[in-house]
């Protein structure tokens, strides 16, 4: 996405006032309106969307006041947060072919860096960008950086050869364990349902859902959280 995602946060965010760096803590709702509680202050207001991941909902790390309906709870109980980490490497050159968007790697290691992006074909730069998920993640997640750039330097050296150059510097992210996510999107496990979903988007009085995991139909995409936040805000504008 040439420019990055900010740029479109910021032109939706025009003109509005965004309050940074407060946690909320507590969500009380009723006939009368909503009151949004921080680790700073109080919010009233006539109607809240709420976009909480459901990472967040599922650890009842925000408290609902009165408790949302057992049948919301039940849908967010049901539906699964997964976790699809980003270990990107940045080097001095280029060693890899440079048509390539992406990269497969075999490993007798399941799940061990399956797929890298290369970042000199999509962003002009001398990096490559790991995508691990499920166990492996898990595993990588509670590693240090040093060693996870070594196992990530490890396949590289397997698919390239022995001598590429080390890396200038490593980042990753390690969303299951982020207190604002525990997870980056949502997904449907045994047991669960897309109607699940549906529920999840379900008004309860005045508040409001919204999120990624609120759309059945584009869930685990930025254009579905976009959209769900759109459909709320006609619902508050249709009354």
């Amino acid at each position: 996405f040439p420019g990055g995602y900010e740029q479109v946060i910021r032109a939706l965010a025009a003109g509005l006032t965004i309050e940074h760096g407060e946690v909320v803590r507590r969500i009380e709702y009723g006939d009368g309106g909503v009151r949004v509680e921080t680790d700073r202050g109080s919010y009233a207001a006539a109607h809240a969307i709420v976009t909480l991941p459901l990472g967040v909902l599922k650890r009842g790390a925000v408290t609902f006041s009165p408790p949302l309906p057992a049948r919301k709870q039940a849908a967010i109980d049901r539906l699964a947060m997964g976790a699809l980490d980003k270990i990107a490497l940045m080097f001095p050159r280029v060693f890899w072919p440079t048509e390539s968007e992406f990269f497969g790697w075999m490993s007798p290691t399941r799940g061990e860096v399956p797929v890298i992006l290369n970042l000199a074909k999509t962003a002009g730069v001398p990096g490559l960008l790991a995508f691990v998920t499920g166990r492996y993640g898990e595993h990588v997640a509670a590693l240090p950086d040093a060693e996870v750039q070594a196992q990530v330097m490890r396949v590289l050296r397997a698919m390239f050869g022995a001598d590429i150059p080390a890396p200038t510097g490593m980042v990753r992210t390690d969303w299951r364990h982020d207190p604002f996510a525990y997870g980056s999107y949502a997904h449907i496990p045994v047991g669960a349902s897309p109607a699940d979903m549906d529920v999840l988007a379900e008004p309860v009085g005045r508040l409001l859902f919204a999120g990624e995991a609120t759309h059945r139909e584009h869930s685990g995409t930025v254009h579905g959280a976009l959209l769900s936040g759109l459909r709320e805000a006609r619902r508050i504008i249709d009354g």
